[in-house]
């Protein structure tokens, strides 16, 4: 096993584990959202807390980040650790067990390693670039789907609508009545990892944030998919546009099903 994957691994175990022990505590402000959220806060802080002090033992001149910082990447010969403590945290506020804890390892502006770790179900996604994806130690592939129907494919809604908004809408119908299935889970990086592992066959996000990204494009990829946006493009760079996260197959589908109402 790769060192640092194994480092990885390490931390993001015990983060998960620090926010499951957390989780049934929360019942007693159940009714106080602003409490709620003060304690999440909390959380997440000590979690990010304990991933770094496990990362910073092992690697002490590597780059420890948020995923709020991704911006500061630079493209130099340091090593960035991007951590994201707590990816669906609003599921956490409600009770509802769908969140994970993500690491993502940059070397020379390419992420090499990525895990994704769900502590409710002790699911672990492992990824080394070039050396495929892994769900609990076993080898996992995206779906391989021949038509949309009985598809299920995840969405990540835009927090403001606009003009551009109404011919999304025109593609949700338009897949729906091709029998196409939606969810929107409340986390973009699990989402992924079920792209990933075939559990969900698409992922179509309208604004993918990079700090999420970084940890599961590369599930993606070495699972098997591509990143296209709506014109068929791969490998889009510009992360604040619609993109389709899937098998070569599904995408192939779903650009002709759409196209005509992309604008």
């Amino acid at each position: 096993m790769h060192p640092m994957l194994n480092i990885a691994i390490r931390a993001v175990r015990k983060g998960g584990n620090f926010i499951i022990q957390n989780y049934d505590t929360q019942n007693f402000i159940q009714n106080n959202l602003e409490k709620k959220k003060n304690f999440i806060q909390n959380i997440m802080y000590k979690t990010k807390k304990i991933i770094n002090n496990i990362i910073s033992k092992s690697y002490p001149h590597h780059i420890v980040l948020n995923k709020y910082a991704y911006d500061s990447i630079r493209k130099n010969e340091n090593i960035y650790w991007i951590i994201n403590e707590l990816d669906g945290q609003y599921n956490f506020i409600k009770n509802f067990p769908h969140f994970c804890v993500s690491l993502a390892i940059i070397i020379k502006n390419v992420t090499e390693i990525s895990v994704i770790y769900d502590p409710i179900r002790n699911d672990l996604f492992t990824s080394v670039k070039g050396q495929g994806s892994q769900l609990n130690g076993r080898r996992i592939r995206c779906a391989n789907v021949s038509t949309l129907e009985s598809t299920t494919v995840a969405v990540n809604l835009p927090c403001h609508f606009n003009d551009t908004s109404f011919s999304y809408f025109e593609i949700y119908k338009i897949l729906l009545l091709s029998g196409v299935s939606f969810l929107c889970t409340g986390s973009t990086v699990l989402d992924l990892a079920y792209v990933a592992s075939g559990r969900i066959d698409c992922l179509f996000d309208f604004n993918l944030d990079p700090g999420n990204f970084m940890a599961g494009k590369l599930q993606a990829r070495e699972s098997g998919c591509l990143i296209s946006d709506f014109q068929g493009g791969h490998e889009n760079t510009d992360y604040h546009s619609s993109n389709i996260i899937s098998s070569p197959k599904f995408i192939r589908l779903f650009i002709e099903k759409i196209r005509e109402y992309h604008h």
